[in-house]
């Protein structure tokens, strides 16, 4: 009589979750390349787009011929700049394409993807947790039926 002496911990670690987003269903796999697009968007490229937005509002600040409408079309540009960032991350996570069309699907809302972006990096936080309590209470357990024996 053979004994199955195989461990499956692909079961108990799966990093795969799938969320709905804008009405579709993504399988998606925490990796490296996920977490990467996710981290660099939101701690480096927001964070460094912050930065020089000040300093070109200091710019445009002392300039005493600058205008309403420059102000607008600066800050229009600099939407821009922040929503293609957002739309970058979400391709890299969602698939070619995906960000576009989440952006659309939430009536056009920069703000919508930004939100839907750190939701993701939330959930996705949540799972690598959820994954080592279970096996950490697995194995736990386990240490401590064999120290009964």
């Amino acid at each position: 009589m053979a004994i199955n002496n195989i461990i499956d911990l692909d079961a108990k670690l799966s990093l795969t979750k799938t969320i709905k987003i804008a009405g579709k269903e993504y399988d998606i796999t925490i990796s490296d390349e996920v977490d990467q697009a996710l981290s660099d968007y939101s701690n480096i490229e927001v964070s460094v787009q912050l930065r020089d937005m000040v300093n070109k509002l200091e710019q445009l600040d002392e300039v005493e011929t600058t205008t309403a409408d420059q102000f607008k079309t600066f800050t229009q540009i600099e939407l821009d700049n922040l929503r293609n960032g957002a739309l970058k991350a979400l391709d890299a996570v969602l698939g070619k394409g995906e960000g576009q069309r989440v952006y659309e699907h939430y009536g056009k809302s920069t703000k919508a993807v930004i939100t839907i972006i750190g939701l993701l990096e939330t959930e996705l936080n949540k799972l690598m947790v959820e994954r080592k309590k279970a096996a950490d209470k697995h194995y736990g357990n386990r240490h401590k039926n064999n120290k009964k024996k």
